[in-house]
């Protein structure tokens, strides 16, 4: 079973306690070290300076001596002073002008002896009596004169004091850790429901937001600018997702409606042809028109495929270098016969070679279609141009008629799905052509542009990237 929070606002929550916990410790383990530091420097400093003022007073004439012990008595009292303090000659005997035999004696180490002789103090924390577990602070001090080690002081403290200051200081802070870390959690767990309670309206306001309503948005419930940058971003998705639908809408309606025209016309021609006894030559005219909306039919099917597949990235196509003035000579003779039978006349003009990466059979497309499309606008006795250049690092394909031209409000719409909303352009196709046009040039990482004028023509121009020619190109099947 995981302890793991599932919502957010437990694992902020269950981060601030453990940081805030981290810290505490941190905190309280480095206060209990400065303090114990502090108190035990504070005791070496009374040591120290009660070791120098019996050092001094060792230094008078020694008939000012027993006066040491008289001023340690009125000072720390009879038992203390025996047991505070003691005084040894440079061999760690006890001084006999005021040791009396029955005093009991202060440990001195080897290397506490060691240091007096070279003139250094010596800090030992020890147990009297030995083996109790009563702490003492022990300094044992060198007196020098001339230049040599004339008394040894040894001065001890007890430690009682501060291992009770010491104890106290861990008490509290151990009981206060549990009430801080509590306050700090319930802490915790507002502030993170208020930071999270934005969130919370976005994700109200957005489940509200169904199929049908995408005209509506989010509103901005923080200033905070993280969530202010979330809701422009889930706003931004909104209006995405609304322009997706709205132009799913309108592509069922017009693929629905450029369907059912041929449906329609296939299926009268059919009821005619089984209510009425007609002759070979009437059947077969019948049929004819029959065929000739299953073609219809079939070229909408795949425009609308190629166009789904390229847009929704599922066209696996692999791009590499192709010719683009073999494709605009292969594509010349089926343009030319399309010319011949309109009563036009097409010009094909192309370079040696320009190469770009790209698929031959769909840039195949894309010039036919461009070619087609200005064929089909152009009245008898026209000139359809079809021109291959290079210019500033770029092929550029153009295709240019002499037909009655485009406004340019029906530019603006020119390469939209099945729109024919110029008169000077309405024709038998699907509506299709400048569309599949479009998107083979967004896959090749071209731009396709229109300029026209109404009574004078029109001009389409591709405009792709040019890459090294290879060594040995491949064709594609």
């Amino acid at each position: 079973m995981s302890l793991r929070p599932k919502t957010l606002r437990g694992r902020l929550t269950l981060w601030y306690t453990g940081v805030l916990t981290s810290l505490l410790a941190l905190l309280g383990a480095a206060s209990f070290i400065l303090l114990a530091h502090g108190l035990q420097n504070t005791v070496d400093d009374s040591l120290n300076s009660l070791a120098h003022a019996i050092a001094d007073s060792v230094g008078q004439p020694p008939s000012r001596v027993p006066d040491i012990e008289d001023s340690l008595q009125s000072l720390l009292g009879p038992e203390l002073a025996e047991r505070f303090f003691q005084l040894l000659d440079p061999f760690g005997r006890l001084d006999p002008r005021l040791a009396p035999p029955k005093r009991s004696q202060l440990p001195l180490s080897a290397a506490a002896r060691s240091n007096a002789v070279r003139g250094r103090p010596t800090f030992e924390t020890i147990a009297l009596p030995a083996g109790s577990n009563r702490a003492f602070r022990l300094l044992t001090m060198p007196v020098m004169r001339n230049g040599a080690t004339a008394n040894i002081v040894q001065v001890a403290m007890s430690l009682e004091t501060v291992e009770g200051a010491r104890s106290s200081f861990a008490f509290i802070l151990l009981g206060l850790s549990p009430v801080i870390l509590a306050v700090g959690a319930l802490g915790g767990w507002f502030l993170a429901r208020h930071a999270l309670a934005p969130v919370d309206a976005i994700v109200e306001a957005a489940r509200k937001i169904e199929a049908e309503q995408l005209s509506q948005r989010i509103p901005t419930f923080s200033k905070d600018a993280e969530l202010s940058r979330l809701t422009a971003v889930l706003n931004d998705m909104l209006e995405r997702i609304e322009a997706s639908f709205a132009a799913v809408r309108r592509f069922s309606a017009d693929a629905a409606h450029e369907l059912r025209t041929p449906l329609t016309i296939l299926k009268g021609e059919i009821e005619v042809a089984l209510g009425s006894s007609l002759s070979f030559e009437s059947a077969r005219q019948a049929l004819q028109s029959c065929l000739e909306e299953v073609d219809r039919l079939n070229s909408l099917v795949e425009d609308l495929l190629l166009m789904a597949r390229i847009e929704s990235n599922a066209l696996s196509l692999a791009l590499r270098p192709v010719n683009l003035a073999q494709i605009t000579e292969d594509v010349a003779p089926a343009l030319m016969e399309l010319a011949s039978r309109a009563g036009n006349i097409c010009k094909i003009n192309a370079p040696a070679s320009l190469w770009v990466n790209g698929s031959e059979s769909l840039l195949f497309r894309l010039v036919f279609n461009l070619g087609e499309n200005a064929i089909k606008y152009t009245p008898a006795d026209g000139l359809i141009e079809v021109t291959l250049r290079q210019c500033a690092g770029a092929a550029v394909w153009e295709v240019k008629d002499t037909g009655p031209g485009i406004t340019s409000q029906a530019q603006e719409h020119l390469f939209e799905r099945f729109y024919r909303g110029d008169p000077a352009r309405e024709g038998g196709g699907t509506g299709l052509g400048l569309a599949v046009v479009r998107s083979i040039v967004q896959l090749h990482h071209g731009r396709v542009e229109v300029s026209s004028a109404v009574g004078v023509g029109s001009c389409f121009r591709v405009v792709l990237p040019l890459v090294p020619a290879p060594d040995a190109p491949d064709r594609e099947d």
